[in-house]
């Protein structure tokens, strides 16, 4: 097979069209009619294309798109609109999508844009593995060849928690041993956050962390939220479904370092929230 293609639409008529073409052209397809499917289906296996329609009831493309990207790499994704609907796909191809067809597509545009989106995502897979590769071979020449860099006093060199894994001394961080490319704030928030994993860290403190000074706490809250959101949609859920980070709201945030923890109820004046706002 050359690759696993996820049909995401309401219309069986346009399933069973791209369905049958792409399966004829030697791909692995798999077929949802909603939303609320295609999010279970990518749960449950690994997929490297998904044909989405934009319009549907309940779950939408848009909301598809935005959980898609949470998947450790995510697959590459073609819009599936009406003439109606391009100013949607427009907006999706912002997000992050590789194209976008007006329905019903012909057969060869079609093959083309699914060939390319897969020869895209298998470049970027190598890519990955290629620096992967790098970052390990240079962590076991250090430790095999050079004196260990000095280490912060009792603070150990690696932090781990629900597969992400933290490298405090090259600043990396790899989620199920993907790479994950975080800015150096994000990676300062993230690596204050698992250091105290379990315990809810002020917003003071994560300002100080950022600036080296309180602030005002109104510009301190938009900055940090601002972080925080682009390191959630980076590292997306852990592989237990659940949120690395919550928002404690009026208090802080903080790292949730098991399913366990994530799941104990708040008390009323401790609520949690998986929106980093």
């Amino acid at each position: 097979m050359k690759g696993h293609i996820l049909i995401v639409d309401d219309e069986p008529a346009i399933r069973f069209f791209l369905s049958e073409t792409l399966s004829q052209a030697g791909y692995e397809v798999t077929t949802a009619a909603s939303g609320e499917q295609a999010l279970a289906l990518l749960q449950q296996q690994p997929i490297d294309l998904v044909l989405l329609d934009l319009k549907m009831e309940g779950i939408d493309g848009l909301q598809v798109m935005a959980e898609v990207e949470r998947l450790p790499p995510p697959p590459v994704v073609i819009i599936l609109t009406a003439h109606a609907s391009l100013d949607s796909a427009i907006q999706a191809m912002r997000r992050g999508g590789h194209d976008y067809l007006i329905k019903p597509c012909r057969t060869e545009e079609l093959l083309a844009s699914v060939e390319k989106g897969l020869a895209r995502r298998q470049k970027l897979l190598q890519q990955q593995a290629l620096l992967h590769q790098i970052e390990v071979s240079a962590r076991q020449l250090r430790l095999g060849s050079l004196p260990d860099p000095p280490a912060t006093p009792g603070k150990p060199c690696f932090l781990e928690a629900r597969g992400l894994l933290l490298d405090r001394e090259q600043h990396t961080v790899t989620r199920q041993g993907q790479p994950i490319h975080l800015t150096p704030s994000e990676f300062k928030l993230l690596l204050c956050l698992m250091e105290q994993a379990g315990h809810i860290v002020p917003l003071d403190e994560l300002m100080r962390v950022l600036h080296g000074t309180e602030g005002d706490r109104w510009e301190a809250r938009r900055a940090i939220s601002t972080h925080l959101w682009n390191l959630r949609r980076k590292i997306g859920n852990a592989p237990d479904g659940g949120p690395y980070l919550v928002n404690v709201r009026g208090r802080g945030y903080r790292f949730v370092k098991s399913r366990a923890t994530a799941s104990s109820c708040p008390t009323e004046n401790d609520q949690e929230t998986g929106t980093l706002s």
